[in-house]
């Protein structure tokens, strides 16, 4: 036995292989130099598998036994450090391209019930995330998790209302208690039953205006101060408050709504400035024209159609689409956007006053916005 330098086999200079004369058969066309230790003493294995090991450019194969071209093909080589650290570091990219975002993390959606939410919640979902579904209607609530379940999700279902503080503080508990924390927050529940009664201001029962405050503004913040403590013990988190686009611009009626969504968006950012320092983030999603099921119940066609020609783009938003946008910045992918309002709304907000009265006047009209309700008075 004798330990040379070997250039030729080795591709570098100065790393020193074992050579045993007669045991080395040169493989093509890798060119790799294949040792099988049945043919070498007993004695020499621990050298021959260090030999192998201390190659950088793993030049030497170890088989355990010589049976055959076939059974050498596919053995388990002993591969080099650097080799094997190749191979770590491939098969973590390949473990990362396959678990999802939120693998680890415990989540609390909110009005996760149906439309917005539950599509929030179906994200979390999939991508790893372990999801505490909360709405009012407990069956709505039961059928998300019944559906992420039956994608071989993790979830819970919990019937609250988060305009009682109580029920907010039980709901957050119960996380914790089911599984083990809280990493993650989307505040979408809203009063959405209230806003055919949500009019203009002289016209506006203040009974309304309380009511939706009671659950849009003061539910989100008692649930941001039930997760910010559990989200600090576990290093951090990321918060998503469901505002809308009607909390940054003015309308005939909603005026409730409008108001409660607007304070959001200076509550999210409050938050993340409050506690950006303890790797909390807070982000506002504001969206357009989402056509939920109990949005497209309230909405006639006049409506829709008017709506839809002040959009950019030829469609309207689905629930997937803002819980695209959620999912994103509850994820690392978001980890340097905080305190910001992002719209999601098609370019609804982005276009000067005039542009339904003309200037899409070029525009391929929207699906479902023939040439007879083109022509009919705009209403």
């Amino acid at each position: 036995m004798r330990v040379v330098v070997d250039q030729d086999l080795c591709g570098t200079t100065g790393q020193c292989v074992l050579t045993l004369p007669g045991t080395f058969r040169q493989r093509e066309p890798d060119g790799v130099a294949e040792v099988c230790v049945a043919t070498v003493p007993q004695a020499l294995h621990a050298a021959v598998r260090l030999a192998a090991s201390q190659c950088p450019v793993a030049a030497i194969r170890v088989i355990e036994s010589d049976a055959g071209d076939d059974e050498r093909a596919s053995a388990d080589p002993a591969p080099s450090p650097a080799e094997a650290e190749r191979h770590a570091a491939k098969d973590q990219r390949k473990h990362e391209d396959t678990m999802g975002r939120f693998e680890g993390k415990v989540a609390v959606v909110t009005g996760a019930g149906a439309g917005i939410g539950k599509a929030c919640a179906l994200a979390i979902a999939r991508e790893g995330g372990r999801v505490v579904v909360a709405d009012i209607d407990r069956s709505a609530a039961i059928a998300c998790t019944t559906q992420i379940a039956a994608e071989a999700g993790h979830a819970l279902a919990l019937a609250m209302d988060i305009a009682d503080a109580q029920a907010v503080a039980a709901l957050f508990e119960t996380a914790e208690r089911h599984f083990g924390g809280v990493d993650l927050l989307v505040n979408n529940a809203s009063a959405m039953h209230l806003t055919p009664r949500d009019r203009a201001i002289l016209d506006l029962d203040l009974a309304v205006w309380d009511q939706t405050m009671a659950t849009n503004l003061r539910g989100t913040l008692l649930c941001c101060r039930q997760a910010i403590p559990r989200m600090i013990a576990r290093g951090g988190g990321a918060i998503v408050n469901m505002s809308s686009c009607q909390g940054l611009s003015g309308d005939t009626a909603q005026t409730s709504y409008a108001a409660s969504k607007a304070a959001m968006n200076m509550l999210s950012a409050s938050l993340a400035t409050q506690y950006g320092h303890a790797q909390i983030r807070c982000n506002a999603v504001a969206p357009g024209l989402v056509m939920t099921k109990r949005l497209l119940a309230k909405l006639d066609e006049c409506m829709q159609r008017h709506l839809r020609r002040h959009q950019l783009l030829p469609r309207v938003g689905r629930p997937e689409d803002v819980a695209a946008l959620v999912a994103f910045l509850l994820s690392d992918d978001a980890a340097f956007i905080t305190g910001q309002v992002v719209c999601i709304d098609g370019g609804m907000l982005a276009h000067v006053p005039t542009y339904a009265d003309g200037g899409n006047s070029r525009a391929a009209r929207p699906a479902g916005d023939t040439a007879e309700a083109a022509a009919a008075p705009r209403c």
